[in-house]
């Protein structure tokens, strides 16, 4: 394994231990997590080849961050003058734009990055090799990689199967703050609703369609606090927004209008998925 690249993964729950898991023998997988007992079962389920501390594993090839993105923030202002000059800085945070402003402060290569992959249970122990296969793997526009630094996170990001697309941040955050930022919080605000309305047993007649439409309100809290908390201005916007198509919809349920809408959307969201 000497003459390939090293990889130094911090934070190794799923998306984390995926990354590192869909490298094996392809990159040199080092690894750190403040959980020991997750540590361990990195090691024992071979997510990394070997655990290193902070201090070592930021002398890397490729230094990914992989925790809630509010994390990442403190983690940069913590160790950025302890990373190697040589290596790259890239993390998986769903928020960008206050990534990048703290990235900026490294002397180290740096570019914020973002894997459009993800499950509802999270943990190392349901760490997938295959979760990026065929995903977009989003690179930010703003960086300060040479050609043979770019290459490397172009290795990475096709030896775990994705296609990197460039994005500035402030796109990727109006982008994700409706796809997935918004609709997150609508799932939540829903099921939310619906246990002030419980009584007791209101959940025995739901059926696959409630199951569908609140799933997301199943991510991790304090990974979706993270996003909601870097990008609460524009997810503000989109909801307040969000609010007043709730109001038209109010109108249209008393007219004919519901039916032409419906058939609209479908034939619209048919055409997509």
């Amino acid at each position: 394994m000497e003459d390939l690249f090293s990889i130094f993964t911090v934070g190794l729950g799923l998306i984390g231990g995926s990354v590192s898991l869909s490298l094996k023998n392809k990159w040199k997988r080092y690894g750190y997590d403040a959980d020991s007992s997750t540590l361990k079962r990195a090691i024992e389920l071979d997510v990394i080849d070997e655990a290193k501390t902070i201090e070592e594993g930021l002398k890397s090839d490729v230094i990914l961050i992989a925790i809630p993105v509010q994390f990442i923030l403190d983690f940069i202002k913590t160790h950025k003058d302890k990373i190697d000059r040589n290596s790259i800085l890239i993390d998986t945070g769903s928020t960008k734009g206050k990534v990048l402003e703290e990235m900026k402060s490294v002397n180290s290569f740096y570019i914020g990055g973002h894997p459009l992959a993800g499950k509802e249970k999270g943990g190392i122990e349901n760490a997938d090799p295959n979760l990026f296969l065929n995903k977009p793997f989003i690179l930010t526009e703003e960086n300060n990689l040479t050609k043979e630094k770019l290459d490397i996170v172009l290795k990475l990001v096709k030896d775990i199967g994705s296609n990197p697309v460039f994005l500035n941040a402030d796109t990727h955050d109006y982008i994700l703050g409706l796809t997935s930022h918004l609709p997150y919080v609508v799932s939540l605000s829903l099921f939310y609703y619906l246990m002030k309305k419980d009584q007791g047993n209101l959940f025995d007649f739901a059926g696959s369609g409630l199951r569908d439409v609140t799933r997301i309100a199943s991510g991790d809290p304090m990974m979706s606090y993270g996003f909601v908390k870097t990008n609460k201005e524009k997810i503000k916007v989109f909801l307040t927004e969000y609010i007043e198509t709730l109001k038209e919809f109010l109108s249209t349920i008393e007219s004919d209008d519901f039916l032409h809408v419906a058939e609209v959307v479908k034939k619209r969201r048919d055409k997509i998925w």
